[in-house]
């Protein structure tokens, strides 16, 4: 183990094992209930016969209750329903390479990006496949565990790599991969999820800014959502 990976698994260990916020505390206790809801939507036989609530209803944080700001790329998603069950089908089947399936289905279906793939992924195969987001991708960097992709690699192949150095990671401090992408806004200050922009005000995500935070910053971190949220589910249609 390099030292690096060492100090690195130190933090993830800190972050596994001290206090959480209650919204922390909830993701994690909420594993169970929604993969025992939804890993079964996401089988290679059932995707081709999705209905379009079964798997909208997957992508809004009261039902997910992990990820919010899914449910913005409905009507991309489901513009095409043969098209997403044909590209659900082929993103969950182990029997094809993570990096060749996971390209296909984001190129297939309009309005896969990153972060909504790899949450499903994570739902169908829990301990084969970790999240890619904007916030896993920031813990990843502020460890130094950011892999390097060769020049012009797809996502695919750059899923890839992540996903064996988060399955690696969740591995060395002997918890799971859900669990891990709870973890993330803890591990560092400046690795803390954006705030939630649930349009209904209902829902309230991880990391949220503190009372103390200046309007300036709040303005700054919206807007800093805004323009990963619009890479990580429009750049790859």
């Amino acid at each position: 183990m390099s030292e690096a990976f060492e100090g690195a698994t130190q933090r993830v260990h800190n972050a596994l094992t001290g206090g959480k916020p209650d919204q922390v505390r909830k993701i994690i206790a909420a594993r169970e209930e929604v993969l025992e809801r939804y890993g079964p939507l996401f089988t290679p036989e059932n995707a081709r016969e999705i209905e379009e609530h079964e798997f909208t209803s997957f992508l809004h944080f009261r039902n997910n209750k992990h990820w919010s700001g899914l449910d913005r790329s409905i009507p991309h998603l489901t513009s095409d329903m043969e098209e997403l069950r044909e590209g659900l089908s082929v993103l969950v089947d182990l029997s094809k390479p993570l990096a060749k399936r996971t390209t296909a289905a984001v190129r297939k279906v309009k309005g896969m990006g990153k972060t909504t793939a790899t949450a499903i992924l994570q739902v169908a195969h829990p301990e084969e496949c970790g999240v890619w987001n904007s916030t896993s991708e920031h813990g990843l960097k502020a460890l130094g565990l950011w892999p390097r992709f060769e020049r012009g690699a797809a996502f695919g192949e750059r899923y890839d790599k992540i996903n064996a150095r988060l399955r690696r990671l969740a591995e060395a401090v002997e918890t799971d991969l859900w669990t891990l992408d709870a973890l993330w806004g803890l591990i560092d200050e400046e690795t803390r999820p954006l705030p939630n922009l649930q349009i209904d005000g209902k829902d309230q995500e991880v990391g949220d800014p503190a009372p103390e935070d200046t309007e300036a910053a709040a303005r700054f971190r919206l807007e800093k959502y805004l323009q990963e949220f619009l890479r990580d589910n429009w750049a790859l249609c």
